[in-house]
């Protein structure tokens, strides 16, 4: 086990990073980098890039190896987490994340599921991760868990949290339980460690706040980050308007449908210049409904940003 505990990364808002593409499907670097300058400019604390929202599943290793290197170059002040272990087998999640550990992110996300994929015991489960931390080539790299909801998945319970603060070696976890006292159980299991909880829910968000919890790292970022950020900064210093932004932002994440190509086009609208197209959605077209409700959640989260800068 590590002895001595890596550093804490920096609280606040981690967009789970999405990947434009060109028409015909392939990755448009310039419109990476103009989404990072947005990132960057909303004030992110970073980002959780090669994740779901990313379309991981749906790029080849090299791809993912070139995006990963290409967002740590093109970063600005993100602090950059990187997942992008995709695979069943040992030997190639191994190899995938040795990859990616070689580009030096400031944090490796384990994916909970490829940890379970035979729904594990609690010590089964235990005995993956120190399998996977024994493989990898980099003793010292700082580790994070994602929670990404699909088959396999599970929430990582008190006795499992507890075993990787133990180590030294976690320090960030995207939880997607969506239940408050979940959220809190995961958020005591780690307290007075280096190991931030960020939770993924919008609507639950203030609360686990008000627990303890890291920040946020969602999915809703990608339409209105900065709001995210405001709240994870100044949910204590600004109480009631914090309740108020909280309201609102719950009810706009029902804004979902078509994800991630809503939030692309969301992106366009501010001048991110990309494409709605998706590998995992066979480039579909948005309908003119959806286009019509992000163009009009996005004019309630302007009157937010200029309510928000008269305080």
């Amino acid at each position: 086990m590590c002895m001595k505990p890596l550093p804490t990364i920096p609280k606040g808002c981690y967009p789970a990073m999405i990947t434009p593409f060109t028409l015909e499907g392939k990755i448009d670097y310039p419109a990476v980098k103009r989404l990072l300058k947005w990132y960057n400019d909303c004030g992110c604390a970073g980002v959780l890039g090669l994740c779901a929202s990313s379309e991981t599943t749906e790029l080849s290793l090299e791809e993912r190896v070139e995006l990963g290197r290409f967002i740590l170059e093109n970063k600005g002040n993100l602090t950059v987490v990187i997942s992008g272990h995709v695979s069943n087998s040992f030997e190639d999640q191994v190899r995938e994340l040795n990859a990616m550990a070689a580009l030096k992110p400031a944090a490796l996300c384990l994916i909970v599921s490829r940890l379970n994929q035979n729904n594990e015991t609690e010590d089964e489960f235990i005995a993956n991760i120190q399998r996977i931390m024994d493989a990898l080539d980099d003793k010292e790299m700082p580790l994070g868990f994602y929670e990404m909801p699909g088959p396999n998945n599970r929430s990582l319970s008190e006795k499992i949290l507890k075993f990787c603060a133990s180590t030294g070696r976690f320090v960030f976890m995207k939880e997607t339980s969506c239940e408050t006292e979940v959220t809190r159980a995961k958020i005591k299991a780690v307290e007075g460690t280096n190991f931030g909880i960020y939770n993924a829910n919008s609507t639950l968000l203030l609360e686990s706040l008000k627990d303890g919890a890291a920040g946020f790292c969602g999915i809703m970022a990608n339409y209105h980050a900065d709001l995210y950020q405001w709240l994870c900064d100044n949910f204590e210093k600004y109480p009631k308007e914090a309740e108020r932004l909280s309201n609102y932002l719950g009810v706009m994440s029902a804004v979902t449908q078509q994800y991630p190509a809503t939030a692309k086009y969301c992106q366009h609208l501010y001048g991110a210049e990309m494409t709605t197209y998706c590998r995992k959605m066979d480039g579909l077209k948005l309908s003119e409904q959806h286009l019509y409700r992000v163009r009009q959640m996005e004019a309630l989260a302007n009157e937010l940003r200029a309510w928000l800068k008269t305080l």
